[in-house]
């Protein structure tokens, strides 16, 4: 393996008790490279893309992963889903630390014997919601260890328009702030790329966009809370002017409970994806999926989706209007909505 520039290799620098990230044993090949392989004949043609200033190559379709916490989904399950994912060409995995109340029912700790097997055929992503250097290496150190990998592809910034959280912007972009524990760790090898994800208050993301520093952003974009939080003309025009990837999340209104379904209609499943696939710029789609009739279903829409035509896309916007007025959608994910 090639060493990073300050001399010290990845591998050094996941094993050695006195590096940064230290302490963890490989469990991947070094310099593997993510994507999906060729199609196996008969599955979806899911479409590849860019993601956006990375030059990563990945799955218009990405598995939103915080389901695999639930005590019904054994690691076995999110294996054999894994499995069916690189036979439909989807390789975009999105999870978070915070996807599991414990070691048992966390989604990254399920996901490791799978990632084990098949992480080089993956583009990983995870979150950090620790502003101060420490607290995010901690948990990248963390992360790393439940899901038995060396290397994570994108690390978000997560919820970052929770203003309480990462509020003080002199610290989080600082030396002793999140963004210093990511920028070593990419200098390492072990984080590629950095990006922002959020809900709630679009403005906010424009401080992340001018650190210069964010590769990529995942927000909750809808065919309802666009009438709402609208991070589609807040905030995603100036970031695809930059040539940032883009990442919708939340594409089917997220669940209202943990164990619950869809805050959406079923009848509104297909159309809600291919509004958010019509969003200009947009690369990935995340949606929350639990089995493999899920994700089957997942892809073969995405796979198949067209734009919508002008009298759709007018027909969605008053569906729409009118669900945002309801209560359970005028503050869907927090506030502030600007």
């Amino acid at each position: 393996m090639e060493p990073v520039a300050s001399g010290v290799s990845r591998r050094d620098f996941v094993r050695s008790g006195s590096a940064v990230l230290g302490g963890l044993a490989l469990s991947a090949s070094p310099g593997a490279k993510s994507g999906a392989e060729e199609p196996s004949p008969g599955a979806t043609p899911m479409p590849q893309v860019v993601l956006g200033r990375t030059g990563a190559k990945v799955s218009r379709l990405g598995i939103g992963c915080a389901y695999f916490q639930r005590d019904r989904v054994t690691p076995d399950d999110v294996t054999r889903t894994l499995h069916r994912a690189l036979e439909l060409r989807v390789n975009y995995l999105d999870t978070a630390p915070v996807y599991g109340n414990d070691e048992k029912s966390s989604a990254e700790v399920k996901m490791g014997p799978g990632l084990r097997e098949l992480r080089d055929r993956f583009f990983l992503v995870t979150k950090t919601e620790e502003p101060t250097y420490e607290g995010t290496l901690k948990l990248l150190r963390q992360s790393l260890k439940r899901m038995r990998t060396d290397r994570i592809d994108l690390v978000h910034l997560h919820n970052f328009g929770d203003a309480k959280l990462w509020g003080d912007r002199k610290l989080v972009f600082g030396d002793r702030g999140a963004m210093a524990a990511l920028r070593e760790a990419k200098k390492q090898g072990v984080v590629r790329f950095v990006g922002a994800s959020g809900h709630l208050h679009p403005t906010r993301f424009h401080e992340a966009i001018d650190s210069g520093e964010v590769d990529v952003l995942m927000n909750a974009v809808n065919f309802v809370v666009r009438h709402t939080y609208d991070f589609e003309h807040k905030v995603w025009a100036r970031a695809q002017s930059l040539n940032l990837g883009l990442v919708a999340m939340k594409v089917l209104g997220g669940a209202a409970r943990p164990e619950a379904g869809f805050k959406m209609e079923p009848a509104h499943y297909e159309k809600a994806i291919r509004y958010a696939l019509s969003i200009p710029g947009l690369s990935v789609a995340v949606i929350g999926l639990e089995n493999i009739p899920e994700l089957e279903k997942a892809a073969s829409v995405v796979a198949h989706a067209k734009p919508l035509s002008p009298e759709e896309d007018l027909e969605l916007a008053r569906t729409g209007l009118e669900l945002a007025s309801r209560p359970e959608w005028k503050e869907a994910y927090g506030l502030p909505l600007a």
